[in-house]
């Protein structure tokens, strides 16, 4: 696969992701009112609506982060990179998504083993709803999967500017 196909594929993952987390994030919206309203004003709170609500910010926090990534959203000071020459800060930005897709791989090893051992272990939640815990700590190894693919390719970005600003000093 060349790096430009590498990269459409990149896209349509994160871009699937950010979908998913977007819906996911309907759907709490549409669950927080859906509490609200039977907890304030008909006066019968449910036994489900906290646990789903823990479950969904999991999955939001951890889907969307490679479609935040790929907009260029992510919170970052800037004011020392906006002040280093154009090599030196593309420089950087190589060395910075070295770490992140290592922290990611970390989280992929760690979380994915946590997720194994729970499916292993029939692991439930000890609610009411029971649900396989698997389910929601695989979110967590699955969206740091999709953030290091993402931060690979804006790895061979950054890469290839700062080796295109090279040629040219």
């Amino acid at each position: 696969m060349s790096w430009a196909g590498f990269t459409r594929a990149v896209d349509r993952v994160t871009g699937l992701f950010g979908a998913v987390a977007e819906a996911a994030l309907l759907v709490l919206l549409l669950l927080v009112g859906h509490e609200v309203f039977l907890r304030y004003v008909l006066d019968s709170p449910t036994q489900y609506s906290v646990e789903l609500s823990e479950y969904l910010l999991v999955l939001i926090t951890f889907f969307a982060a490679a479609h935040v990534l790929r907009a260029d959203r992510h919170v970052r000071v800037l004011f020392a990179v906006a002040r280093l020459p154009r090599r030196i800060a593309d420089a950087a930005a190589v060395f910075s998504y070295g770490l992140v897709i290592a922290f990611c791989l970390v989280l992929v090893w760690y979380g994915g083993k946590t997720a194994l051992t729970a499916l292993a272990a029939d692991a439930r939640a000890s609610s009411l709803l029971a649900v396989p815990l698997w389910i929601p700590y695989g979110f967590i190894p699955v969206g740091a999967l999709a953030l290091a693919l993402q931060c690979a390719v804006q790895l061979g970005e950054a890469w290839r500017r700062w080796h295109e600003d090279g040629d040219r000093a």
